[in-house]
């Protein structure tokens, strides 16, 4: 009885070391108050729920743990918890991180990604890829979005699809590739807004799930820049062509294959 028990520990225990995670980072000002907006307190509720909901469908249907860490309260939203969330990560070979912000941001001419409005100082994008490549050397994509800045639009968009997650689609885009990816992603060019639904949250979120879900739905072979292309003619299409999204796709080849 002793050996058996000892053998069933031994395979629980291979078993969670070779668990493979999607490590979720998600920072989103949900009662954003700055003075752009004078007196009006931008509600960001809906970008917080719909990522939260979204990247844990997409880890639970490709067969990875979910390991999520969403902050939306103000007091959280400073660079000491981002960097605070960035030194926690403990990423195995072929996991996934998924950074995403959704806040008040602009560009302060240092390159073409945004700098991002946290509640204690600003913090670039760049300098957050950095980081998170400081940290991620095993994993198989990394994501690193930036959907800002967000002045107020009201046109008609839906804030959710009913396009459903494939399994297999979503599995082929996150994990059926060679190599690993670094991709790094922000809702505007730089010199331009981007733009919120009072209701259903920024309009680059919503066109970049709805690309996901289309994209990898019956799909045998999607690829991030099919999706990442859709994405931008969806949200141009939605705001008259004033905001179009930008993206840097990066391949390396994977330490550890031989």
């Amino acid at each position: 009885m002793k050996k058996i028990l000892t053998l069933l520990t031994l395979i629980v225990v291979s078993l969670s070391l070779n668990a493979q995670t999607m490590h979720t980072i998600i920072f989103v000002n949900k009662q954003e108050n700055t003075p752009e907006h004078g007196d009006r307190t931008v509600d960001r509720t809906a970008d917080f729920n719909n990522m939260k909901d979204f990247f844990s469908r997409i880890a639970n249907a490709i067969g990875y743990t979910n390991n999520m860490r969403a902050h939306g309260l103000q007091q959280d939203f400073t660079t000491t918890m981002v960097d605070q969330e960035i030194n926690r990560l403990n990423v195995n070979k072929n996991d996934i991180v998924v950074f995403y912000y959704s806040g008040h941001g602009a560009n302060m001419n240092n390159d073409i990604w945004p700098t991002l409005d946290l509640m204690d100082k600003a913090y670039w994008q760049s300098d957050i890829l950095r980081k998170l490549n400081g940290k991620c050397a095993n994993a198989k994509l990394l994501l690193c979005i930036a959907d800002c800045c967000n002045g107020i639009y009201n046109g008609n968009v839906r804030g959710t699809f009913d396009t459903g997650e494939d399994s297999n689609g979503l599995k082929s885009l996150f994990t059926g590739f060679p190599g690993k990816k670094i991709i790094t992603m922000s809702a505007s060019k730089k010199g331009q807004y981007s733009y919120s639904d009072l209701k259903y949250g920024a309009l680059f979120g919503i066109c970049l799930r709805e690309a996901i879900a289309n994209k990898t739905e019956n799909h045998s072979s999607p690829t991030w820049e099919n999706v990442l292309d859709y994405a931008k003619q969806l949200t141009l299409r939605v705001t008259n062509n004033t905001q179009e999204p930008q993206y840097s796709i990066k391949v390396t080849a994977d330490p550890f294959d031989d």
